[in-house]
């Protein structure tokens, strides 16, 4: 699987569903926990005014190019964690 397919699929994705600027997105090579199933890191970045720098999913390592493209559109930012004092 490369970046590049997934970046495609994306960016197809995108732009019939969503009006979501993505800018890049990286997949991680398969991670084996000592427990449950593997995964893979999905980490991808926007262009959108003040959005935070980069957003982050795991999904199962059998995922496939669309199922990932999937997940990154599908996605729904959760809580915010910075290192600044508020």
């Amino acid at each position: 699987m490369t970046e590049d397919t997934v970046f495609k699929h994306l960016q197809s994705t995108l732009k019939s569903e969503h009006a979501l600027p993505v800018q890049s997105c990286r997949v991680s090579m398969p991670v084996q926990r000592p427990w449950g199933r593997p995964y893979r890191l999905v980490e991808w970045t926007t262009v959108a005014h003040g959005d935070v720098p980069s957003h982050r999913c795991i999904v199962p390592a059998e995922s496939t190019e669309a199922d990932i493209a999937r997940a990154v559109a599908s996605h729904v930012p959760g809580r915010l964690y910075t290192s600044e004092a508020s």
